[in-house]
């Protein structure tokens, strides 16, 4: 079975945007005095979406931590292709479900390629 096209570009567009947010991290870790909330772009599928989300380093980092998850406003999951795993009244953090995970994977700068899950725990 082949990833259907939307579930390609829905993942594919999450990645993008995960890819801004790290140069964003990068570079928001060498300001003096940061502020504990950082604003980050919401890592939905949405091309279209120009939210932001509010999340510290270490909560960065954590959702950083497995190449399927993503940070995103809340209420921008979209069920067929991801699920909601954390939630509180900043963001939501989506999982990548089915075979929207490929490109997920194959994407992550951090462990490229398949298998690009770096989570010690295969459920959340």
């Amino acid at each position: 079975m082949s990833l259907d096209w939307r579930a390609a570009r829905v993942a594919k567009n999450e990645a993008q945007f995960r890819d801004i947010n790290e140069e964003l991290e990068d570079g928001l870790r060498h300001v003096r005095h940061a502020p504990p909330l950082q604003q980050f772009i919401c890592e939905c599928g949405s091309r279209s979406c120009e939210q932001l989300v509010s999340l510290t380093f270490e909560e960065f980092e954590a959702v950083r931590r497995d190449s399927r998850r993503f940070a995103v406003v809340p209420g921008h999951v979209l069920p067929d292709t991801e699920r909601v795993v954390e939630t509180n009244d900043r963001y939501e953090v989506v999982e990548k479900t089915g075979e929207s995970v490929k490109v997920t994977d194959a994407s992550d700068s951090r462990s490229p390629g398949e298998g690009g899950r770096r989570s010690a725990d295969p459920t959340p």
